[in-house]
């Protein structure tokens, strides 16, 4: 058979068609099959003749497909009657549980935007810098305590917090934020007026009005913080470490760290959460945590805090009701009213302090004193008795005498008989000068009271306190 010679029934045999260039068409693939048209499309029912014999069946009843097994496999046969048996029972599939619900949000938000570079010698000067900001730092601070004890009546009357003492508070803190943040090195925009041009936010919730407890109000609250204000106390040495060093690390690259950062933001959040709370602007005990995301504390944290303050506020109590009781005892001792007024025998008595003692001697008692105070006019049936003391500081702190240390208890004649009248100083001198007056760390001070009586009374007791006292003073009983 010659080349332009074809078998009409064999396609083989075919040309191939030119294209629209002139080209050839590429010859058919492998998997053609007889009756087809050799340029259509290929399927995979092409290439397998048992898919095209397959394809023309018609469909199978409906109820068959109901019952046809969901994995692929032979359909199972028929039950006598021409149904198919039942399927076989399969456990029910377990439900998928709900997604839990979004963690509730403790409603104040804290956050400064990283600041990819700060300025070098911005922070080298930052402590010249901060001066005019502390102005108003100080303004803001009487601003927030006049504000809270407003927010703190309102909440215990009618149990909302009044909006523009809110307001006032919020602004007041809000400014704080900025001016902690500057002085910490978080940021290097001064601490104006203008809250927008910070990076600073701290955004308080409004508290909600009619639903604030009042019995939680300071006392309660005040318990429930003791545990936050230890951790808080213990992270902010530690941000005070992290400043310093960050502070060099701004002076040799330009950058806070981040991860100090982080925790300097977060020791800061920690701090407005518990003033919030506080304050009464919300009901939500705040979280052990330095996150943006934590939300209020669990009921299980707030008993534990609840308990732990109570403990340890209990215990403050205590031994404050016990300094209260030791600072109202005094020592007392006998004295021979004669033999100070010679001199002969001083009176010596050490109050115990931290880090030293105090010793208090009462050197004497000049008694009438008249030629030693000439500015007093004493009156008719009356004279002057000046007491003195010598007062040596041993401790390690400088030591206070009030403008009243001394009290002179005398007998006096009466119609009814001789009763006792008690006598403030009319003046008290340290080193010459008027109290009251301080007595410095390893330094001596002398002191004299001068008193007016009756030219007919006879001593009773004296008291001194001094003021520096770690007790209720010293009691000198004459006879």
């Amino acid at each position: 058979m010659s080349d332009d010679t074809h078998d009409p029934g064999d396609p083989e045999s075919l040309p191939p068609p030119a294209g629209p260039l002139g080209r050839e068409k590429p010859v058919r693939p492998s998997g053609w099959q007889p009756g087809q048209d050799p340029w259509a499309p290929i399927t995979e029912a092409s290439r397998d003749p048992r898919a095209a014999f397959e394809s023309e069946l018609p469909p199978p009843p409906a109820a068959w497909l109901s019952k046809a097994p969901a994995d692929g496999g032979s359909m199972p046969a028929l039950a006598p009657g021409g149904s198919p048996p039942p399927p076989p029972h399969r456990p029910p599939v377990a439900a998928i549980p709900p997604p839990p619900p979004p963690r509730e949000r403790y409603p104040m938000v804290f956050d400064i935007a990283y600041p990819e570079q700060l300025s070098r010698w911005k922070t080298l000067l930052r402590g010249f810098f901060i001066v005019p900001a502390f102005v108003f730092f100080y303004l803001a601070s009487t601003l927030l305590n006049a504000a809270l004890v407003v927010g703190w009546t309102g909440v215990f009357w009618r149990k909302k917090y009044p909006a523009w003492a809110f307001a006032g508070a919020a602004g007041a803190l809000d400014y704080y934020a900025r001016f902690a943040s500057y002085w910490l090195l978080l940021s290097d925009t001064f601490p104006g007026m203008d809250r927008e041009a910070s990076p600073v936010r701290l955004d308080f919730d409004a508290p909600p009005r009619g639903s604030i407890s009042r019995w939680r109000v300071i006392l309660w609250k005040s318990a429930l913080l003791i545990p936050h204000l230890f951790f808080l106390g213990a992270l902010a040495t530690g941000l005070w470490v992290v400043t310093v060093i960050a502070w060099f690390g701004i002076l040799f690259t330009g950058n806070y760290p981040r991860g100090l950062f982080g925790f300097s933001v977060g020791v800061l959040r920690w701090q407005f959460r518990i003033t919030a709370y506080f304050a009464s602007f919300n009901d939500r005990f705040p979280p052990y945590s330095l996150s943006a995301e934590a939300g209020p504390a669990s009921k299980t944290s707030t008993v534990w805090s609840g308990a732990v303050g109570l403990l340890i506020g209990g215990s403050m109590t205590a031994g404050i009701i016990a300094l209260a009781v030791a600072g109202s005892r005094t020592h007392t001792e006998d004295v021979n009213y004669a033999e100070l007024q010679s001199g002969a025998s001083p009176v010596v008595f050490g109050f115990d302090k931290v880090g030293g003692a105090v010793l208090l001697t009462l050197n004497g008692v000049t008694d009438p004193g008249d030629n030693l105070v000439k500015i007093l006019t004493l009156e008719k049936g009356e004279r002057i008795v000046v007491f003195e003391w010598n007062i040596v500081n041993f401790s390690g702190a400088s030591q206070g005498v009030d403008a009243h240390p001394a009290l002179y208890t005398v007998s006096v004649a009466g119609k009814d008989g001789r009763h006792e009248r008690d006598l403030d100083a009319v003046f008290v001198s340290v080193n010459n000068r008027a109290a009251p007056a301080t007595v410095r760390s390893v330094a001596s001070a002398t002191v004299q009271a001068v008193f007016v009586v009756p030219a007919d009374a006879t001593p009773v007791q004296l008291q001194f306190n001094g003021g520096f006292a770690g007790v209720g003073g010293v009691t000198y009983r004459f006879k």
